[in-house]
Order: structure tokens, then C-alpha cells, then sequence
């Protein structure tokens, strides 16, 4: 399965796990941190593999392609949890990610403070959203004292890339192609075509074609209307091109998909 963008009106929110998960390829314009209490669990950056162990914190910047990993550990063994948040809750007080990124995103055990280690474990069941926040500030406040920053060397790709991606977003169910993007950002078809290669390490085709998917799977769920009407729906230009672009993202065809979910 393609690496895909997830969308939530969510602000801020965690993801608490008992034993090691599994989460497929994914990315979001959400800055994402990963503590891992105790035992083990695999998060691969990009192409870069990483054994987060207890007590050390893993730091995910928005657009950042990841997934989770569960196998080589007996999962029983592991605790963590995840913080996903808008940096924009946090202006005045992050530096800006989009000028600057982590020199490691990786934050060994050891080296936050305890005020901050508390902060994670108040997380994992917070009374309410204004509690989250106000644990979510320690944390970050002990993370920022040992995260060390430099300056991005892509600085225009770095702020371009979450644009077309939001543009994207919206627009998916629209005719969208890379001259499409080009004439709306201003750049040439061969700069935003290697900007997806680049930043989001698939092809501008892939990705659309995987949003379509989820869309329609998302429709398939939820509504009685026809996969023919949901393929129009979505963007796809014909039955041919959905139904190819469909089995290749879930591995079924979409009247297997439905007639799984009717089960």
C-alpha cells in the first residue's frame, strides 16, 4: 500500500498502546512525538529505521512519511504514546518548522527531564482536552531544551510541499494534474513533479490515486450509492483506471472491498 495523508480536524490528540503497533505509511502537516515507556517499537522515518527503547522520545515534523512498526519484539512488552498536535497551537513557543529541522529526531533515554517524563505518562488518560494541552506544554518545554535544530537547507521546498499537499487535499476530487499544480504555485511541471519525489518518496500519480481510494472506501462504508457513482465522485477519469488504482492500494477490487464491508 502507497504512503497516504492523513486528514483530521483534530488539533491535538494521542494514541496510547499497551504492546508494540503497527500503523501503515502515512504523513500529516501535524507535529508527532513518539515516547516509548518501556520495551521496544520500530518507526521508520523515511528511509530510516528507528528502535525507539524505554525511556527515549522520537520527534516526527509535519509532512515527515513514517510508519509503525510491530514485528521482532514481543509486543506485550511495550508502552507508548504518541502526541500528534497542530504546531500552531504552539506558536511563539516551537521554533518554526519550516526553517529548521532536527539535527537527530531522536531523543535518548536519560535525557529529559522528569517533569517531562511525567508529563507522557499524565497523557495517557487526560480528563479533558485543556488537561492534554497543559501536559503537552511540559512535555515539549523538556523537549526543546535538549532538541537540537538547524537550519533546513530546502527552505522553499520545505514551506512548498505542506501547500501543495493542502491544495491537494481539497481539490482531489477535481481534475488535478502536475501542470494543474504548476500553474497554480508558479513553478515548472518538472520541479513539482521531483518535489513529490523527493519530499514525499512516490510519484504525484501514486499519491492522488491513493486519496481517491481512501475516499472511496471511506464512501463505500458509509453510503448506499453506486461504486460507479462514488468512482466519478472521487476523481477518478474512468471505471478502468479506478478499479486498477483501487485493487493496487488495498489488493481487492472495489466490488470485493463492498462485498467484505457487507459481510
Amino acid at each position: 500500500m502507497s504512503s497516504y495523508f492523513e486528514n483530521t480536524d483534530r488539533e491535538i490528540y494521542t494514541s496510547y498502546h499497551t504492546s508494540a503497533h503497527s500503523f501503515s505509511s502515512h504523513f500529516h502537516s501535524k507535529l508527532e512525538i513518539a515516547h516509548c515507556f518501556s520495551g521496544m517499537q520500530k518507526i521508520k522515518l523515511g528511509k530510516e529505521l528507528y528502535t525507539i527503547r524505554g525511556g527515549d522520545t522520537l520527534i516526527i515534523f509535519p509532512n515527515t512519511i513514517h510508519e509503525y512498526i510491530a514485528d521482532g519484539y514481543p509486543s506485550a512488552d511495550t508502552e507508548c504514546i504518541s502526541l500528534i498536535c497542530n504546531p500552531g497551537l504552539m506558536t511563539g513557543y516551537l521554533a518554526d518548522l519550516t526553517v529548521r529541522e532536527p539535527e537527530s529526531p531522536l531523543i535518548e533515554s536519560g535525557s529529559l527531564s522528569e517533569n517531562a517524563i511525567l508529563a507522557f505518562r499524565r497523557m495517557t488518560a487526560p480528563k479533558d482536552i485543556l488537561e492534554l494541552m497543559g501536559w503537552s506544554y511540559i512535555a515539549l518545554s523538556g523537549i526543546m531544551d535538549v532538541l537540537k535544530l538547524k537550519p533546513t537547507k530546502k527552505l522553499n521546498s520545505r514551506k512548498l510541499a505542506p501547500e501543495i499537499i493542502s491544495y491537494i487535499n481539497d481539490n482531489f476530487q477535481k481534475p488535478l494534474t502536475i501542470s494543474v499544480l504548476a500553474r497554480e504555485f508558479g513553478y515548472n511541471q518538472s520541479y513539482i513533479a521531483h518535489l513529490f519525489c523527493d519530499k514525499l518518496k512516490l510519484p504525484f500519480r501514486t499519491y492522488l490515486s491513493s486519496l481517491r481510494s481512501e475516499y472511496v472506501a471511506k464512501m463505500i462504508k458509509s453510503t448506499d450509492k453506486s461504486l460507479t457513482e462514488i468512482a466519478y465522485d472521487a476523481g477518478f477519469e474512468s471505471l478502468n483506471t479506478f478499479c486498477r488504482c483501487f485493487k493496487k492500494h488495498f489488493g481487492k477490487t472495489p466490488s470485493q472491498y463492498k462485498r467484505d464491508c457487507r459481510a
